[in-house]
């Protein structure tokens, strides 16, 4: 009885670790007139994980993560920084909230690009993510967009999806090798 009840205890454990969700929270902001965007990455709503501010500067972009520190990010580089972020692929969206202030300038096309989002999450995720956009019109040369969603994992999708990238560099590996052994 005693080993059962342990091995019993040990599978609800390591499923309870593979399924259990952690949700993370998005809060982004951009502003044109002042050409700064603000990011804010939080665990359950409550612990934050990463923020800061993504300001420009000649041949570069320059994130403030504090009033002392900023990583410096050259145009050259943005397409590798852009590819080492391919995990969140395996994130789920749980819910999308935008609001867009602008100016008559910009309105036409805020509103397609909110239509074509509302269309785009009706049709993709059906009644799993809760998407919700509006859309402010105000006087001036103004663009204003703040983002907030809400994103969900687990270890088990993480594990699934180091399977496939990990399946997909040994498949292109072999296929390197196949292809050289015969020329």
């Amino acid at each position: 009885m005693g080993k059962l009840f342990f091995f019993v205890l040990i599978i609800v454990i390591v499923c309870a670790i593979l399924f259990f969700p952690i949700y993370i929270e998005t809060n982004a902001h951009y502003d044109m007139n002042r050409r700064k965007f603000t990011l804010g990455i939080y665990l359950y709503k409550i612990l934050r994980i990463f923020g800061g501010y993504l300001a420009t500067y000649n041949g570069g972009l320059a994130f403030h993560v504090s009033e002392k520190k900023a990583i410096i990010i050259p145009y050259t580089q943005v397409n590798k920084e852009r590819k080492r972020f391919s995990i969140f692929r395996a994130f789920r969206l749980k819910s999308l909230y935008l609001t867009v202030e602008t100016g008559a300038e910009y309105l036409v096309t805020m509103a397609t690009m909110q239509k074509i989002l509302e269309t785009y999450f009706t049709l993709k995720s059906g009644h799993s993510c809760l998407y919700q956009g509006v859309l402010w019109l105000n006087n001036g040369d103004i663009l204003r967009i703040s983002l907030q969603f809400t994103a969900y994992f687990n270890l088990f999708i993480i594990l699934r999806f180091a399977y496939k990238v990990l399946k997909e560099k040994i498949k292109r590996s072999c296929r390197k090798k196949m292809k050289n052994s015969t020329t």
